[in-house]
């Protein structure tokens, strides 16, 4: 998926465009939404907890779907002094970044439009992270975001006086998002999206197909090669040679036993480069937020 400041600047432009003055705290919202079961997952294995890596890996497939996004923008939306047109703004940022993670190449992953009906991950694979395009995305980001606290006044992220029948449905929701994926994990497996029925079934996946998206790279004493994925396991590798530079790889391939890869289509990826892209933009999002709550509070004298 394309990063966070990607993703702030072009779904601003289409955001703004469709939806009069819409406010940006709502619009960088929107933009989160479907990241916030993967930044959450990343929380989570920083945690000393044991937890099956193919379990959190379904639970954040599931969440990050349209359908747990709208539930998500659902329960943000009642906390805030006007619902629907604030729904209607998380909804379509839900929209915009899913169709934008779309377009990047990435292999064994991409978007779940229609889950639970239909558990086709969309990925029109136009172009791959580390090239201009992304890049590209990333400077309108910076310079829409620049243009925002130069020239922008902060509206609309105000703190309602809210009944408590509102608080209470919102929180109602926000339950609903957060155990409403455990109901539909199994589906998730048995469609093999990431292809976790896969790597679950570990005894039974000799001959299967079988991809990794950014999976590291390792070397053994002997200098060989390995795949540390994120199931947590190291696997061998075969076929298509492996740069001795490499760090991060995508890979497709077929299992040539329970443990060993036969590497078929690979592309490096340089370590680092997108995650500190992706962490600038959350920063910028959760300081335009203080600005525009500290703001309002001047404003009423609090």
């Amino acid at each position: 998926m394309p990063n966070t400041l990607a993703h702030m600047g072009a779904q601003a432009l289409i955001t703004r465009g469709l939806i009069a003055r819409a406010d940006l705290g709502w619009i960088w919202l929107g933009v989160l939404l479907p990241d916030l079961p993967w930044i959450a997952q990343r929380a989570i294995k920083l945690l000393p907890v044991s937890i099956d890596p193919i379990d959190l890996r379904l639970y954040a497939v599931v969440q990050s779907t349209l359908l747990f996004c709208l539930v998500a923008a659902a329960g943000f939306a009642l906390l805030s002094a006007r619902p629907g047109r604030v729904f209607s703004i998380l909804a379509l940022g839900s929209v915009l970044h899913l169709l934008l993670d779309a377009t990047q190449t990435k292999w064994a992953n991409g978007v779940l439009l229609f889950a639970p009906v239909d558990w086709h991950v969309l990925n029109f694979g136009l172009y791959w992270p580390e090239t201009w395009p992304s890049y590209a995305l990333s400077l309108l980001g910076l310079f829409y975001v620049a243009w925002a606290f130069a020239g922008s006044r902060p509206s609309g992220m105000t703190r309602p006086h809210l009944a408590a029948s509102r608080k209470a449905a919102a929180c109602a929701i926000f339950g609903l998002y957060a155990l409403g994926p455990l109901t539909l994990m199994p589906q998730a497996q048995a469609a093999d999206v990431h292809f976790t029925g896969t790597l679950r079934a570990e005894a039974d996946r000799r001959g299967k197909a079988i991809e990794f998206d950014r999976a590291r790279i390792e070397h053994l004493s002997d200098g060989s090669p390995v795949l540390a994925v994120w199931t947590g396991e190291t696997l061998a590798v075969t076929g298509v040679a492996i740069p001795p530079d490499a760090l991060l790889a995508s890979v497709k391939g077929r299992f040539v036993d329970a443990k060993t890869v036969e590497v078929t289509a690979l592309y490096t990826h340089a370590p680092g480069r997108r995650d500190l892209i992706t962490w600038v933009g959350l920063g910028l999002i959760l300081v335009w937020w203080f600005w525009t709550l500290t703001a309002r509070r001047r404003k009423s004298g609090v």
